[in-house]
């Protein structure tokens, strides 16, 4: 059974600890920190009540493993490499996956907060993963932004967070045709890439 250590990020719905024992390792915990309904739930509340997913970490571990299947084995070295969901030893729930280092060694920053110039074949990987993941198997995703995206290095990006429209939004009936799909999964690259300055022939 594992064991958590120190709080490595802060997110809205979730902290990333450490593990103790296992330094490669990092795990996702919900912690409740959004208000709803005039307090702060547990996020399984929230998301059960606006959403229907009756577990976030299952929720977001069904989704990983489903895009998984789909993708190319060269492709995979480009999502974050999750390991399933285990209970801790103090009793809460955490999704486990191995910590993403860049290539000098420290945690990778996401496009938020990169400094360095990427190359071209930065943005390559991700055309692929557009065209070869996303628009053939016509996986709905919106966790295409910049904070989701890690740097490992100029030429190597790493897609953490999975999450779905068609789950979340149930009454958005259209996302259960793939060609609406594919319009929405484009629609989110050609924003990451306005935001990036990036133009793509």
């Amino acid at each position: 059974m594992i064991k958590l250590g120190p709080q490595i990020i802060k997110g809205g719905w979730c902290q990333i600890v450490s593990i103790q024992d296992q330094p490669e390792l990092c795990a996702k915990i919900l912690v409740p920190r959004r208000r709803f309904q005039g307090g702060q739930p547990d996020p399984n509340v929230i998301v059960s009540q606006k959403y229907g997913i009756e577990d976030f970490l299952d929720y977001e571990w069904a989704n990983y493993q489903k895009i998984m299947a789909a993708c190319p084995a060269d492709l995979r070295q480009y999502f974050v490499d999750m390991r399933g969901v285990e209970i801790a030893e103090d009793g809460r729930k955490a999704l486990l996956m191995r910590i993403v280092r860049d290539d000098q060694g420290g945690p990778a920053p996401n496009l938020v907060k990169n400094t360095r110039h990427l190359t071209p074949e930065f943005w390559a990987v991700m055309e692929r993963i557009r065209k070869e993941v996303f628009l053939a198997n016509s996986i709905d995703h919106f966790g295409i932004v910049r904070r989701n995206i890690l740097v490992q290095s100029p030429s190597h990006p790493v897609i953490i967070d999975f999450q779905t429209g068609r789950e979340r939004f149930r009454g958005q009936f259209w996302l259960r045709h793939p060609w609406f799909v594919r319009q929405k999964v484009n629609r989110y690259f050609q924003k990451l890439y306005k935001e990036m300055g990036i133009t793509l022939s």
